[in-house]
This record gives structure tokens, sequence and C-alpha cells, in this order.
């Protein structure tokens, strides 16, 4: 999985960006709401192994390893791990990238800092 850059919706009102997309801010309720950049870093809040799926096509991909990570942005968000290592609390990049299945998906790649 190679990471791409993203975007994500940001309020026109208050500047937050928020996840997922939403017609009204989660924050202020405004409805005007553009989609722009995001720099992706941010800290694994938690990670999980998947051993068990119901969704024939990811049982030949287990286990997954899938992680909550908290942007920089203050965006709280599920994302596919990419690599082997990845610490709670740990620095990581997320981006654009695929899903074992092949499908656009945000991906975690871990950064040392």
């Amino acid at each position: 999985m190679t990471a791409r850059t993203f975007n994500l919706p940001h309020c026109k009102s208050c500047h937050c960006a928020h996840w997922p997309p939403r017609e009204i801010c989660p924050h202020c309720l405004g409805d005007s709401i553009a989609w722009q950049p995001a720099d992706g870093g941010g800290r694994v809040l938690t990670t999980s192994t998947l051993h068990h799926s119901l969704s024939p096509e990811f049982r030949p991909h287990l286990p997954l390893q899938v992680a909550t990570v908290m942007l920089d942005c203050g965006v709280r968000t599920i994302v596919y791990l990419d690599g082997a290592s990845f610490d709670v609390g740990g620095r990581v990049t997320i981006g654009l990238g695929k899903s074992p299945t092949g499908q656009d998906a945000l991906v975690a790649t871990s950064t040392v800092r």
C-alpha cells in the first residue's frame, strides 16, 4: 500500500476539519464546506488485528492490522496499517492508499520523529 495525499472537508466558517464528510459542520453547524489538502500527520490511539471477517473478499488477506489515529488537525479516523510495527502513541502519516481488496482507503505509515 503506497500512501498518497488526501483531502478532508473543512468548514469555511470555523476553519475546522472533520471526518466523515457531512453537509453541516459538526463543530459550528456551518453549511459552507470545502475539501482541502490535509498534511496527514498524527498519533496512533489504538491498534487492532482482525483475524476473522464475514466478508469473503477480505478472508485471503487476514490477519489485517488497523488503527484509530488522531490527526494533528483534530480529526480521528480508522485506517489500515502499512508495515509491521506500530506503537500506541507513535507518530504516523496518513495518506490515501489501497485496501487489501484494492479499494481506495486511508493508510498509515510509521514516521520517526
